[in-house]
């Protein structure tokens, strides 16, 4: 019950932070990065508004808890369980920013949904064993792409946060589960974080993700922007089986190709 309450508190603060962030970009207007004349307005803008603030805050509670659930389980099933985060965007976009979403929208992030929860607890079907499947199935995401700036940072986020994503994983194995029974364990544990160099890279390379996330949200709906960086998921399976050597089994795919299919429809 416990491991279950961290996980429904990490997807309901990292959606929580996204909403407010999406508020805030959307209030500043359309970010130009390529125009250095447009950085320090920004830079200003984002260290003096409240929903900024107010994002980043719950994100940095949401990554607390991310830390503290992946020294527990494998990479894989956290993400999977992380899934409802797609759905809960969609329907917090829709009440508290008023995005308009359509049918097609709300089915295709459904289907998304589906699809990274299938990969995630598949253990029952036949293991994997071939590699190049899962390079087959990443070929299928291009036909989903458009040539435009949407697309572009939404990959941009995929690479820097699966990246992130499995070098906190890798970070954390290193330094064993998080025990959060005694405040002496935690404080040490926390030394042991901010000094880790795998922790230090994959907070480097979710800044980034960040940074690109806040730029599309100001010109896109994070109703659209967050079911489509579910090719992070894709991305994040791909290294935790050959970096992280975790187990993948082959009704993973299954799962897999529900993502792909989500993102064709919810493009």
């Amino acid at each position: 019950m416990a491991n279950l309450i961290l996980l429904f508190l990490l997807s309901i603060t990292q959606v929580l932070g996204d909403i407010w962030l999406s508020k805030a970009m959307k209030q500043f207007g359309e970010v130009n990065v390529v125009n250095p004349e447009n950085w320090i307005p920004l830079i200003g803008y984002l260290l003096t508004n409240f929903w900024v603030w107010l994002g980043v805050i719950f994100l940095m509670i949401s990554l607390g808890f991310y830390l503290t659930v992946i020294s527990k389980f494998d990479l894989s099933y956290v993400l999977s369980m992380h899934s409802s985060t797609y759905l809960l965007n969609a329907l917090f976009a829709w009440l508290i920013l008023g995005e308009t979403i359509s049918n097609l929208r709300w089915i295709g992030t459904l289907i998304i949904t589906i699809g990274v929860l299938i990969v995630g607890l598949s253990k029952t079907l036949y293991e994997d064993r071939q590699n190049h499947n899962f390079h087959i199935l990443l070929m299928a995401l291009s036909f989903s792409f458009y040539r435009s700036k949407t697309w572009l940072a939404i990959a941009i986020i995929a690479l820097a946060d699966s990246t992130g994503d499995l070098c906190l994983a890798r970070g954390m194995k290193e330094i064993g589960e998080v025990n959060l029974q005694s405040m002496k364990n935690i404080v040490k544990q926390v030394g042991k974080i901010i000094i880790n160099p795998l922790i230090i890279g994959g907070v480097f390379c979710q800044t980034i993700a960040f940074l690109s996330l806040i730029s599309v949200l100001s010109w896109a709906d994070v109703s659209f922007v967050r079911p489509a960086t579910a090719l992070t998921y894709v991305c994040s399976i791909l290294g935790a089986k050959i970096w992280l050597k975790e187990k993948v089994y082959q009704g993973r795919f299954i799962g897999i190709i529900f993502i792909v299919i989500g993102l064709i429809v919810n493009r």
